[in-house]
């Protein structure tokens, strides 16, 4: 497919050189978790029959550390540690770990990036992944030829407050680490959009009206921010080969493709019944998996596409590469 210059300068864009996902071999049926989370059997049947969610993977025993340190060396095999300067890690969940455990620093230290400074983001709920990518780039483009940045995305379910989405969707744990820099091989970001709708900040404690309005404005800004995406890449939707959204549920999509006036078949949505919604980590693992099931090839344009509950919603375009894979351990995929 041919692709338009980004821009008229040539300036290239960020490349991820490599996506390591952990996703924990353990999975759960929605319909196994109805006393943990409180399902009624109607609820059920709508994740399930209606949603399209059928399983999520849960890392039992693991810690969110224990996941990101397996995706990150994996991320981070044969590679020249000392080149990473920055280590970011994009969470959900506003409290992954208390506050003296000081995660960042021993995540460093493990994964031995002696020369990177490191720092959570987030405030972005489920976006917090793909907002990372052009803090990333902002980053490393005050830095020496030849840097880069490794991001590790993961959630933790610790209550099960978290892993219900009333009436949307089933949540999961994986963890990707993204290897990233301005030059190499890798997969390069052409366009991105990225918009905030600060009035719906309360996420799942906003008043009913609240949420009503919410649930009116959700699927039109959603699609505003794709197309603002495809622009930023001088491309129009024609150009784009697939569209890889987070695994929130199948429906929402498919009225999506009815909207943009697609086949449902140019959204990537083998993982919703395989991973559930497993929080920022979902356009990283779905980019990995469709890479390796061949439903991407080198040279398409694909977008990675989430929102977040609290007004969030993100896009990133990438010319896809030749990489090779880079799974972490016996879960990824």
């Amino acid at each position: 497919m041919a692709w338009t210059e980004r821009t008229a300068t040539g300036r290239r864009g960020l490349r991820l050189q490599r996506i390591a996902p952990y996703v924990p071999p353990t999975t759960v049926a929605i319909a196994d978790l109805q006393d943990r989370l409180g399902l009624t059997r109607a609820e059920v049947r709508l994740f399930t029959t209606y949603l399209g969610l059928e399983r999520v993977p849960m890392a039992e025993g693991m810690t969110a550390q224990e996941m990101m340190l397996t995706a990150g060396e994996a991320a981070l095999d044969g590679a020249d540690r000392t080149r990473v300067r920055h280590l970011v890690h994009p969470h959900t969940v506003l409290h992954v770990t208390p506050a003296t455990h000081r995660l960042m620093t021993t995540l460093r230290d493990k994964l031995q990036l002696t020369e990177a400074s490191g720092f959570e983001l987030a405030h972005q709920n489920c976006t917090s992944g793909l907002f990372s990518v052009r803090v990333v780039e902002a980053l490393l483009r005050a830095e020496p030829p030849g840097a880069q940045a490794l991001v590790l995305v993961t959630d933790k379910i610790t209550t099960p407050l978290v892993q219900k989405l009333h009436g949307t969707t089933i949540l999961g744990e994986a963890a990707v680490a993204v290897l990233a820099g301005l030059d190499g091989p890798g997969d390069e970001v052409v366009g991105q959009a990225h918009r905030t709708l600060g009035e719906y900040h309360s996420s799942q404690d906003m008043p009913a009206d609240v949420q009503r309005r919410y649930k009116q404005v959700y699927m039109p800004t959603m699609l505003e921010v794709l197309h603002e995406a495809v622009a930023d890449a001088g491309l129009t939707l024609d150009d784009i080969d697939r569209i890889l959204p987070h695994n929130v549920n199948r429906h929402s999509w498919v009225m999506s493709a009815k909207t943009l006036g697609v086949p449902v078949e140019r959204f990537y949505l083998d993982n919703v019944p395989r991973t559930g919604h497993c929080f920022g980590a979902d356009p990283f693992v779905n980019l990995h998996t469709a890479r390796a099931e061949a439903a991407i090839r080198p040279g398409d344009a694909v977008v990675l596409l989430s929102a977040g509950a609290s007004g969030t919603f993100s896009a990133v375009v990438v010319r896809v590469d030749d990489l090779p894979p880079h799974a972490a351990g016996p879960g990824g995929q």
